[in-house]
């Protein structure tokens, strides 16, 4: 800044400076940026003056703009989280005058625009100073102010006790009967036009604070405020203070769940539920109302008087929620049940969502025998409008509140079926979709078979459903129906419907969208996988599986290839190899198209192709060999992709950052390292069901999976890497043995070479590892290694002992040191496992190296009898150590 223009702004004369404030309050654009560069400039170089000036021109001001705007500011420069360190650079008697001159201000101005910032301002700086007893002339204006015969003055006064009284000094208080009475005559002031209603909607933001700041045993004496608390409530919701009332209620929602008995007036439910029925309400302050009496009910188990004072108003309740229900918009999106269309939920308004929520809030605290009479007698009015939206809302009515009433409803069972059931026929699409979803949470129980009760009526309809050619979400939600009945209904009961809902299976699978396919198939799946007897109809449902399949690979629908797999592979799992077989060998052989598209990683096909795979691995077993050379690459890229993963430290959902590239940050789902742990697994499953026959693959899968063993991100992934070094040992240790490295196209490491390269990273994995079961399945690889190597070196015994020794001294260090936090059975097992590596260590060849080896850790000059002894005796004696730990 100009040091001439500096000189201008902070001098006596007011002028540049108050012109300074009226061209931040007036002008645009660059002007504007140019006055505000200036201010902030001079709040730098001269806090003290800029502080002086602004609350001169609040004081003294004739034009409301600039006071407005410099109260404004000055409000902003005491915010002690925008502006930390302004405060902190005033000079004391600056302070002091600030003081001073902002309590006179709320005295003298009228103007709520500048009074609004004035109150705001000195609530910051409360906020900072009372705390520290740093300005008690606040505290005797605050209660002074609150007896003023000035409206203006005594609105001041409560609303910043409704701001400050939590960080205020009790003892500098008046009594609290004195504060009540105070507040009491405020809130019933009999003149309510004008000002004086502000003032009562001050004094209830008042009270309300001084209900939360008092302790529990003196909150009684307050109990006569609630009756004109709530009178004024109602006078500023209608009084268009929909805000401030909506604050209000926000505030009593809180106060009713930290301290429900206090609440425990009938009328305050009463009149909450007229707010929320009064529809020139906001809709939010009707649903912050509706919210309060949400939260009584959910207090009932905690004060079970809460639950009796709500008895009377339930029918009232359930019909505001009713009504909300119906407001929802018909969404030609939703027929077409397209793939496409990710936010199904997109015709949902807030008033159904909301009222969806608190359906199931208090149907878990009220319970059904108290809801389901009163929603038997309110329901058929809706059932019977004309209007869809009055059906539909019902039906979802019944849905949320199905599985905290579920004993009740299922007491009236045959009267709920027999809604459901009409509604299926439903002329409007939505309320057979409505439904349907009922039929879903009312009987897919399968630990009770409640289904099985009401069968008859039940699935001829759902069939029947399923055959809505013309509304595609109607049949996926028909589909989502059978599964769930599907899964609570016994064996005998789905023997009679088997062959009509295989038929409507095949039609939906074959006719609908992808949607309508994905669920059919899912539902195919569990029908397979619940039903053996399926065995009758397997060759049937195969031959149009087989079919569809050979379709979509002709049509490189990879995704609906997936699928269909899954529903093969569960199909022929049901029944068996000797069945499945042949098809298992069929479909692979159609599956050999893929070679032409190879499957990527970051394809999402992938993973769920890999999987499926593998099921048909453990079918064929040796037969799925000619197939391999099919699913390697991909598994292997699938395996190794994104290796670089870094977690995000402020990531609340479990989200990972992954650096790729040069700097390039990707963020992806916490899905990626159970993916990484799928791959780890599927290469253990080939390893073991291939065995020797997998030595084709073994060094690769060496070399890919010994980074993993340190994989810090995912315990699963280190898991498995471990799990699978040992079938890979035994996979190459079987080759050997048969000769089958011989073959110089297929090389693959010998047995001592491969123990020679994974011994090194167990040891190392082991030493930064402290997940207990970790350590105990690493021993286990470790002693593998030790066993299958042909002879070991000085250098990896020397490697074994040292880490074996470390590890034991790490566990009584730790088992002492958190014992609450040890899983003694753990422990046991990996004493077990270190004792038994140290056996094997000593049994010949390796037993000389191991007494050598001991010699040089310990650093001494020993014969090697003298050394097997003091290992004998340091084993012996840190294990029973670490045993008396344990126990």
């Amino acid at each position: 800044m100009d040091p001439t223009l500096r000189k201008q702004l902070v001098s006596l004369d007011p002028v540049p400076f108050t012109d300074l404030i009226s061209t931040l309050a007036t002008s645009t654009g660059s002007e504007h940026n140019h006055a505000e560069s200036l201010f902030n400039s001079l709040c730098e170089t001269n806090p003290n003056s800029v502080s002086i000036k602004l609350i001169l021109l609040t004081q003294y001001s004739s034009h409301s703009e600039i006071r407005a705007k410099a109260a404004s500011l000055l409000r902003n420069l005491l915010t002690s989280t925008s502006n930390p360190y302004f405060w902190p650079r005033l000079h004391p008697i600056t302070k002091c005058h600030l003081k001073e001159d902002l309590l006179i201000s709320l005295y003298n101005e009228h103007k709520r625009s500048v009074l609004g910032h004035l109150r705001g301002g000195v609530i910051e700086l409360g906020w900072d100073l009372l705390p520290d007893d740093s300005w008690p002339e606040l505290i005797f204006f605050m209660f002074g102010a609150m007896v003023s015969g000035s409206p203006w003055v005594q609105e001041s006064g409560l609303l910043i006790f409704a701001h400050l009284a939590e960080c205020m000094e009790w003892s500098l208080l008046p009594p609290l009967t004195t504060l009540r009475s105070i507040l009491l005559l405020a809130l019933t002031d009999t003149d309510s036009a004008g000002g004086e209603l502000d003032v009562k909607i001050a004094a209830l933001l008042a009270s309300i604070s001084l209900i939360h700041c008092t302790p529990s045993e003196d909150r009684e004496k307050l109990q006569d405020l609630l009756p004109p608390l709530v009178f004024v409530l109602v006078e500023a919701s209608i009084g268009n203070r929909e805000e401030v009332a909506k604050q209000a209620v926000k505030m009593l929602t809180y106060l009713v769940g930290i301290e429900p008995i206090f609440f425990c007036w009938p009328e305050l439910v009463d009149t909450m539920l007229k707010i929320a029925e009064f529809d020139q309400l906001e809709e939010e302050l009707r649903r912050e109302a509706v919210n309060l009496v949400v939260t009584i009910a959910k207090n009932g188990e905690k004060e079970p008087v809460m639950v009796e004072q709500l008895v009377p108003f339930l029918g009232q309740f359930l019909a505001i929620l009713l009504q909300m229900l119906s407001d929802i918009e018909d969404d030609e999106a939703w027929y077409t049940a397209h793939p496409d269309d990710e936010d199904k939920n997109a015709d949902e308004k807030d008033n159904f969502k909301f009222s969806k929520e608190s359906l199931y809030t208090i149907s878990a605290a009220l319970g059904g025998a108290l809801l389901v009479p009163v929603v038997i007698e309110l329901l058929p009015a809706y059932l019977e409008n004309s209007d869809w939206k009055k059906r539909h809302a019902a039906l979802i009515f019944l849905k949320e509140i199905s599985e905290g009433c579920s004993e009740a409803m299922k007491e009236n069972l045959e009267q709920f079926v027999n809604i459901m059931v009409n509604s299926f026929n439903d002329i409007h699409p939505r309320v057979q979709g409505a439904s349907l979803n009922v039929t879903c949470e009312l009987l897919g129980d399968p630990e009770t078979h409640v289904a099985s009760k009401c069968h008859e009526r039940i699935f001829p309809a759902l069939l029947q459903s399923m055959n809505t050619y013309d509304c595609p979400r109607v049949q996926v939600e028909a589909a989502r129906a059978a599964w769930n009945l599907i899964c609570s209904c016994n064996k005998d009961v789905l023997k009679i419907y088997l062959k009509d809902l295989l038929v409507q299976l095949h039609m939906m699978i074959l006719t609908g969208n992808t949607v309508v396919q994905d669920e059919a198939l899912l539902t195919l799946g569990s029908l397979a996988y619940l039903l053996e007897d399926i065995e009758s109809y397997y060759e049937y449902v195969m031959r149009w599986l087989k079919a569809f399949l050979r379709d979509a690979i002709h049509n490189a629908d990879r995704i609906l290839c997936a699928k269909l797999l899954q529903c093969i592979s569960i199909v022929g799992a049901v029944l068996g190899k000797s069945y499945f077989r042949n098809d298992a060998q069929e479909v692979m052989e159609e599956l050999m198209s893929f070679r032409a598209a190879p499957l990527e990683a970051d394809d999402p096909v992938t993973g769920y192709m890999l999987q499926l795979w593998m099921k048909l691995l453990k079918c064929l077993g040796q037969d799925f060999l000619p197939y391999m050379d099919l699913v390697m690459p991909p598994l292997f890229q699938y395996a190794q992709s994104e290796s670089d993963v870094i977690i995000s430290s402020t990531n609340m959902d479990k989200e990972v950052k992954m650096a790729k590239g040069a700097g390039e940050e990707l963020r992806t789902k916490f899905r990626i390292l159970d993916e990484k742990a799928s791959a780890c697994d599927m290469l253990y499953c080939y390893a073991d069901e291939l065995k020797e026959d997998f030595f084709p693959w073994i060094d690769k899968a060496a070399s890919l999976l010994l980074p993993f063993l340190k994989f810090k991100f995912h315990k699963e992934v280190r898991k498995t890497a471990i799990l699978a070094m040992s079938k890979l040992l035994y996979s190459a240790k079987l080759a050997v043995e048969k000769h089958m490295p011989d073959d110089p196209e297929e090389p693959c490491l010998e047995v001592n070479q491969l123990c020679a390269i994974i011994m090194p990273s167990i040891i190392e994995a082991l030493h930064e590892e402290h997940d207990t079961e970790l350590c105990v399945e690493m021993l286990e690889c470790l002693t593998d290694c030790i066993q299958l190597s042909e002879e070991l070196d000085e250098g990896q015994v020397i490697g074994i002992v040292r880490e074996l020794k470390n590890l034991i001294v790490r566990r009584i260090f730790w088992t002492e040191k958190e014992p609450r936090d040890v899983n003694y059975k753990q422990e046991a097992l990996l004493l077990n496992q270190i004792a038994k590596c140290l056996v094997i260590l000593s049994l010949e060849p390796s037993r000389d190296l191991l007494f050598a080896s001991w010699v040089k850790e310990t650093k001494a000059e020993k014969t090697i009898p003298t050394a097997r002894e003091q290992l004998q005796e340091f084993t012996l004696r840190q294990i029973g150590r670490a045993i008396m730990c344990v126990l």
